[in-house]
C-alpha cells in the first residue's frame, strides 16, 4: 500500500483551471506567441488528467505541468520552425522554480491585470490584443491606427502606463 494518494481527475481538471491564467503565462514566456500558449495549455491539460494517478499532491502537479508545457512548447515550435530559439535551458529552469514561489501573487495581479483591461477604451484594447494576442508588429498597429509607427509605440506605451497605474491602485485596495 503507498504512503499517499494519488488525485483524482476531478481535482487535477479543478487545479489546472484554476491556475490557467498562471500556467498559460508560463507557457508564453516559452513560446512568446498566445495561441500558441493555449495550445500548450490544452494539450498539456489532457495528458495531465489522463495520468492523474501519477500526480501524489497539487504542488507535484504545478511543478509537473511547467515542465511538460515547457517540453511541448520547444518541441511544437521546432516542428513548425525547425529550431527553439528563446531562453536558454537553465533560464528556463530557473524561471520554472521562481514561478512556483511568485504563484500566488500572480493571481492578484492577473484578476487586477484583467479588470483594467476591460475598463480601457475599445481601441486601446484592440492595439494590446493586436500586439499581445495576435503577434502584430508596430508597423501593422501603426497601420490600424493610420499612423506613424513611433505614434503606435508611444500608443502602446501610453496603455501600458494607464494600465500600471490601474493594477497599481486595484492592488493597493486589495484586502
Amino acid at each position: 500500500m503507498s504512503d499517499f494518494q494519488n488525485l483524482t481527475p476531478e481535482q487535477v481538471t479543478k487545479h489546472l483551471l484554476h491556475e490557467q491564467a498562471s500556467l498559460t503565462a508560463y507557457a508564453y514566456a516559452v513560446t512568446h506567441n498566445y495561441h500558441l500558449a493555449e495550445d500548450v495549455f490544452q494539450d498539456v491539460c489532457v495528458k495531465a488528467v489522463s495520468q492523474c494517478d501519477h500526480f501524489d499532491s497539487l504542488e507535484h502537479l504545478s511543478n509537473w505541468f511547467r515542465t511538460s508545457s515547457r517540453n511541448h512548447a520547444i518541441t511544437l515550435i521546432r516542428s513548425k520552425e525547425g529550431r527553439y530559439v528563446g531562453l536558454s535551458p537553465e533560464m528556463l529552469a530557473t524561471m520554472e522554480g521562481e514561478w512556483a514561489k511568485t504563484n500566488t501573487a500572480g493571481d492578484y495581479r492577473s484578476e487586477a491585470l484583467n479588470g483594467c483591461l476591460e475598463h480601457l477604451p475599445a481601441k486601446s484594447q484592440k492595439i494590446m490584443a493586436m500586439r499581445y494576442q495576435e503577434n502584430r508588429s508596430g508597423e501593422e498597429i501603426a497601420e490600424f491606427m493610420g499612423t506613424k509607427v513611433d505614434s503606435a509605440y508611444q500608443a502602446i506605451t501610453r496603455i501600458h502606463r494607464a494600465l500600471r497605474d490601474c493594477v497599481g491602485q486595484r492592488l493597493r485596495m486589495e484586502p
